[in-house]
């Protein structure tokens, strides 16, 4: 059907409006975008077509090395899904992507979303929004509120749409586009009220079996340097497979490095408390409770934390049970409730956490059970063992979570820290589904998060980048302030890796990937010299700078989204953590302080790029502040992709 006069008018001047819109519209700096595909789907987006589809195509790319290939005839569809949980879109305005047709008419494929709860929203028309020319690289900005999206929805899907034959074209360099913050940053603390005082343990790393250097005096050092307080032991899937009285691995007869006893003794030396994860997959209830006796009876050790089991849920955690009892929720809560009760009754101090994940539905098992507050029917893996732990009358002592956003071959800096934009997201369903479930009980069955790192496997340059060192530090104190009980890094000291993701997008220059705070000298021609520290480690080590045991956390605001800011207090000294997420741009700040003499001389501890290129120390150094006072307050300075803590 040809177009009207009265149509093109109309669409001339919604593209001249979208123009004006691009122009005048100053865009967050990339670490603030929600990337979908940059050369492969980000994070937790999956794309599929029913048209003829090519993933990875080189043949033409707007950046890096690939680009999409869609071939799409009338009624077929390519979905952009997210798929898990979805994808929240606070603060969020535009949706963008990059088009090369081969031939005239993509001009006609339409757009459209799944909206959580809510169903497909509004159809518009890519020829609405943008030009495509055949050979030539477009840019698509389709507001999300044509959509049908507000601010704060959850995103299941996008869809391309073919309402007739289209020619198949190249796609690159989707994302979700935030508005740049104000133009003047404020940071406002207001050191009068309290959100909490902290514990030892939101100082934790996790220990392998198999780190042979505990021994040496300098990697105890190094734990004391970096203000380690809290450890996991054995951490990891390993931890399914450990026998404690052997010290060996039961699925494949391994010697294990790590006994007990050094455990115990590496603690002690360094000041550290300590948690143990108990052996789920391979051990009995009596072999636990012997454990601890063990443990804090005939050694003294005052192991008071105990996990049961280590990601328990999961298919690749070592489960001896023949199907369909293994990684099954209904075993696992008979098995925590026996163990519960002869490991109280061997040291009535210690508690003891079940393993947990982030909702109801999440992990499916073979049984259904109801949600005593919706009435609706559940069959995920927590929602199972907190409905039998309750019917028994046996309550967790915390609820055992673990963190790390991002699969591998799937990252992106900035997912990174939009997974930790969005920890409400996690933290609030997991408490809900403890209240659900236990009811008013739950109020004394706190989060612990035993394991984090920013992705599961095959770490690849991220992970020994300061990308990494922002993330700990940020996801630190977004878990902090939401009271989460405790904080575990995975882990001290793991090996380089070569195996991972090194995309050119990634920030990093190290061409290798470790779990470890702290190099361990292998493989000898990749991995730097044994107890190097990693960026990861000065994060670490800021965190000390930052906060101590029964110190506070007070409330602070940053306007900027690139500035991730938490504040403490001890006695009436305000400490203020500042982490610029930008990675191009240096932020000037505003402070403004509820009651604080905002004068004087200050303290600042910096780590961030030029510290990590030339692998320095924290940085520090003093600013007076009547010298950056003016009429509205004084003004900092924070560099660009840095941490830092200004001690007032």
């Amino acid at each position: 059907m040809p177009t009207t006069t009265k149509e093109t008018v109309l669409r001339n001047l919604l593209l001249a409006a979208l123009s004006a819109f691009t122009v005048g519209t100053a865009y967050a700096e990339g670490t603030a975008d929600m990337e979908i595909y940059v050369d492969y789907p980000i994070g937790y987006w999956d794309i599929t077509s029913t048209g003829y589809f090519d993933i990875s195509n080189s043949g033409r790319t707007h950046s890096y090395e690939n680009a999409m290939w869609i071939d799409m005839n009338e009624g077929d569809q390519t979905t952009l899904a997210h798929t898990w949980l979805g994808e929240y879109t606070k603060d969020m305005i535009i949706l963008e992507f990059w088009v090369n047709p081969s031939a005239p008419g993509l001009a006609a494929m339409t757009i459209n979303a799944r909206i959580q709860n809510q169903g497909i929203g509004p159809t518009v028309r890519l020829g609405d929004y943008a030009s495509p020319v055949t050979g030539q690289w477009t840019r698509v900005l389709v507001p999300l509120s044509h959509l049908g999206i507000q601010q704060g929805d959850v995103i299941n899907s996008f869809y391309l749409n073919a309402p007739q034959n289209l020619p198949p074209f190249w796609a690159d360099d989707i994302k979700m586009r935030k508005e740049n913050p104000p133009q003047t940053t404020i940071i406002s603390i207001d050191p009068g009220r309290t959100i909490r005082s902290l514990e030892r343990r939101m100082f934790g790393v996790g220990l392998a079996t198999q780190d042979w250097t505990i021994d040496l005096e300098e990697t105890r050092q190094g734990m004391r340097e970096a203000g380690i307080l809290f450890m996991n032991f054995p951490g990891g899937m390993n931890a399914n497979q450990y026998d404690w009285v052997t010290s060996t691995d039961k699925q494949d007869g391994t010697y294990c490095r790590v006994t007990t006893e050094d455990y115990l003794r590496l603690a002690d030396a360094i000041g550290s408390d300590k948690m143990i994860t108990a052996n789920y997959g391979s051990g009995t209830p009596s072999e636990v409770a012997a454990w601890v006796r063990y443990a804090n009876i005939e050694k003294g050790g005052d192991v008071i934390f105990w996990s049961i089991g280590n990601e328990s849920y999961h298919p690749g955690a070592y489960d001896v049970r023949p199907p369909p009892f293994d990684h099954d929720a209904e075993t696992y809560a008979a098995w925590v409730i026996e163990a519960i009760a002869r490991m109280k009754a061997v040291d009535p101090r210690v508690k003891i956490g079940i393993v947990g994940t982030y909702g109801e539905h999440s992990w499916p098992q073979r049984t259904t059970v109801i949600n005593p507050i919706s009435g609706l029917p559940a069959n995920g893996w927590s929602a199972v063992i907190l409905t039998r732990m309750r019917e028994a009358g046996v309550l967790p002592d915390y609820f055992d979570f673990h963190l790390a956003p991002t699969a591998p071959g799937k990252e992106s800096d900035a997912a990174a820290f939009q997974a930790l934009d969005r920890i409400d997201f996690w933290t609030g369903r997991m408490r809900k589904m403890l209240q659900d479930y236990l009811g008013p009980a739950a109020m004394s069955v706190p989060l612990n998060l035993t394991e984090s790192n920013t992705c599961w496997a095959r770490l690849g340059k991220q992970s020994t980048s300061l990308t990494s060192a922002l993330y700990l530090a940020y996801s630190w104190g977004q878990l902090a302030v939401r009271n989460v009980d405790s904080f575990v890094w995975w882990k001290l000291h793991n090996q380089a890796l070569t195996d991972g993701n090194f995309h050119p997008s990634l920030y990093g220059w190290r061409n290798y990937g470790d779990f470890g705070i702290l190099a361990r000298g292998l493989p000898e021609d990749i991995s730097p010299p044994l107890n190097t520290p990693y960026p990861t480690f000065y994060a670490v080590k800021m965190l000390k700078l930052f906060a101590r045991p029964g110190d506070t956390l007070v409330p602070v605001e940053s306007n900027n989204m690139h500035l991730k800011v938490f504040a403490s207090k001890s006695g009436g000294r305000v400490k203020l953590l500042v982490i610029n997420t930008a990675r191009d741009r240096d932020v000037l700040a505003r402070l403004k302080g509820n009651g604080m003499n905002l004068s004087g001389t200050v303290t600042l501890h910096k780590y961030g790029r030029p510290e990590d290129a030339n692998e320095e120390d924290i940085k520090t150094s003093q600013v007076d502040l009547d010298n950056v006072n003016f009429v509205s307050g004084p003004n900092l300075e924070f560099e660009r992709y840095s941490m830092t803590v200004v001690e007032f």
